[in-house]
């Protein structure tokens, strides 16, 4: 039990949370993909896992648990780590330190408030079928107003969102991969290459899907 809260062990269940909510994104993606075979497939879809709503529950709420245990032991060691620092702080650190802890706060917050706009306005939609007239699922995503894909200021702030949930991705599979020792300059760096898929290519991908929305490729 001691190990679990050490430094160490806060490591390394960040870095299992932290592949397992990638690999959430993975699927996710998945489903979002259908919304370009067309309204009846995405609508299908969707149905199909409303069939099947007590387990998807069930793994709402485990996906809710990772993320918080993934949150509390990032923020954690965060302060952990800025407390030594503290410690042994020279004046260049003081300051380097203070830019990337602004960086973190400004960027956390943005991912913060996609997430929150994200399960506000899709995700209860949804759950709540809070639909007007003849709306379906797919129409929901399209709706041009504050929070739905169809809006474009919410579609760029989505993308901006995006971006930095790439780059904190891509931190994350770094970190990941060196904490259960898996150098960059060694054998292992196969690992290294192809964690693009996760912080790269599917993000690219949910970009592509925002944008063919405002394109009105997908429509």
């Amino acid at each position: 039990m001691k190990f679990i809260f050490s430094s160490l062990g806060k490591k390394i269940q960040v870095a299992i949370t932290g592949i397992l909510l990638s690999t959430f994104l993975l699927f996710h993606l998945i489903n979002n993909l259908a919304l370009f075979a067309g309204e009846a497939v995405f609508n299908q879809m969707v149905s199909f896992l409303e069939s099947i709503k007590p387990f998807i529950r069930i793994m709402e709420f485990g996906l809710l648990s990772i993320f918080l245990i993934h949150i509390c032991n990032t923020i954690s060691l965060y302060f952990s780590n800025r407390r030594a620092k503290t410690r042994q702080r020279s004046p260049l650190s003081s300051e380097t330190s203070s830019a990337n802890s602004r960086n973190m706060i400004i960027s956390g917050a943005i991912i913060l408030l996609f997430f929150i706009i994200h399960l506000r306005y899709i995700w209860y939609s949804y759950q709540a079928h809070l639909f007007f007239g003849p709306e379906t699922y797919y129409d929901v995503i399209l709706r041009n107003q504050l929070g739905y894909l169809g809006h474009t200021p919410t579609s760029i702030f989505y993308i901006i969102s995006i971006l930095f949930i790439a780059s904190h991705l891509k931190h994350g599979f770094q970190s990941a991969l060196k904490t259960f020792g898996f150098l960059e300059n060694s054998k292992w760096k196969i690992l290294y290459q192809s964690s693009i898929i996760f912080w790269g290519f599917i993000p690219l991908a949910f970009i592509l899907i925002i944008l063919s929305i405002q394109f009105k490729i997908i429509h």
